[in-house]
């Protein structure tokens, strides 16, 4: 009797933990959905600075806001973006995402697109996402 009690004890313990494992990665999953348009919008609304701050690795981010610095001397103007793929790898706690801006740069009042991949890792010791690429190029 003892040994079945004890059996069942630890079958239990083991789903209790896959469970809360399960629950963790779809967390982590949805983090990463919620960051990536987070940070996709921001740069829509011509927050470049803020999202840089918010989401791009510390390691990148000096040469990351002096591009922003740029393109905002440039007159640069994002009309729209579309977030085309998202892909979040459990397996490394990464992500990809690929997605499109449409965009003018004064005096051009022609819209052009350009895509942008990114990269994106989760920091387990910070519990956030961080983007490791820069910004893509606006010509």
């Amino acid at each position: 009797m003892m040994r079945w009690l004890a059996h069942k004890i630890m079958l239990v313990s083991c789903l209790m933990l896959t469970a809360c494992s399960a629950a963790n990665q779809a967390g982590v999953g949805e983090e990463f959905d919620r960051s990536v348009k987070s940070y996709n919008r921001m740069l829509r609304w011509q927050e470049i600075e803020t999202a840089g701050m918010t989401y791009i690795d510390p390691e990148l981010r000096d040469q990351y806001l002096k591009q922003a610095k740029s393109l905002k001397k440039r007159g640069l103007t994002v009309a729209d973006y579309r977030i085309v793929t998202s892909k979040y790898l459990p397996e490394n706690n990464s992500g990809d995402a690929i997605a499109e801006f449409d965009y003018y740069i004064l005096p051009s009042n022609r819209v052009k697109t350009v895509s942008y991949r990114q990269e994106w890792a989760y920091r387990e010791s910070i519990k956030s996402w961080i983007l490791k690429t820069g910004l893509p190029v606006f010509e």
